[in-house]
């Protein structure tokens, strides 16, 4: 009994060290205008090359610009806002769009697929590899309103090597 007490005291104290180091691997990233709307880190950089950047909404100070809610056009404008914002956390931790790796989309609707890439396909020029991806429709998306509904958030992770 005493063997597996000490064990998992011995498990206990290399965890406690592990988390530790995972701590000191990785490093918040906060462009200047990116207010988190909940207790997250918009990128978190790790000492071994990965940025992971969190879903980014069509924030634009803090809330959704009128003309990207007023029927003409929202997915379009949606979309350009929440790649500026996934650009800014990109460019503050020193990456680009081409150091992503992977993406994930999430829309309110996948008939809003098609407005969606004619923005997104936009940000890597000919002969550039966007990143692998996977298009999600949800019901709803943070940060919305009923008057002013997000239609769209992406969240990447990058990578460059040292």
């Amino acid at each position: 009994m005493k063997q597996i007490i000490l064990g998992a005291a011995i498990g206990l104290t290399g965890m406690t060290g592990t988390a530790t180091l995972a701590q000191d691997a990785r490093t918040g990233v906060y462009p200047a205008g990116n207010v988190p709307i909940a207790p997250y880190s918009p990128g978190i950089q790790t000492s071994n090359g990965f940025l992971y950047v969190s879903g980014q909404i069509p924030y634009v100070d803090g809330e959704i610009p009128a003309y990207a809610n007023d029927g003409e056009n929202d997915i379009q404008d949606q979309t350009m806002i929440v790649m500026e914002n996934l650009k800014a956390v990109l460019e503050e931790a020193g990456y680009d769009f081409n150091d992503a790796v992977r993406a994930t989309v999430y829309m309110s609707d996948i008939s809003l697929y098609g407005g969606f890439n004619e923005v997104y396909g936009t940000f890597w020029g000919q002969g550039e590899t966007p990143p692998s991806r996977a298009a999600i429709a949800v019901r709803e998306l943070p940060g919305g309103r009923p008057d002013a509904p997000v239609l769209v958030e992406v969240s990447m992770i990058a990578y460059r090597s040292e």
